[in-house]
């Protein structure tokens, strides 16, 4: 019982989500991966997976104005 208390206590606070956001590199994201919380696994999955779809719809965007420019420079 004492050795889990002690474990807690001696374990880096989680950081708060404010500076998550700050995290520039995904891989950021998992660093101390193992003494996180559930919950906050989940949160940072989320964050992650919310970070991949805006690139992925930036990439989308990006190409379909590109062949919209070809498109009209063609007629």
């Amino acid at each position: 019982m004492i050795g889990v208390g002690l474990g807690r206590w001696l374990r880096a606070p989680s950081r708060p989500e404010a500076s998550l956001e700050e995290v520039m590199d995904d891989a950021g994201l998992f660093v101390g991966w193992d003494g996180l919380s559930p919950m906050e696994r989940k949160r940072r999955l989320a964050l992650y997976q919310q970070r991949v779809l805006t690139r992925s719809a930036e990439q989308d965007r990006a190409w379909l104005q590109a062949r919209m420019r070809e498109c009209l420079a063609n007629d």
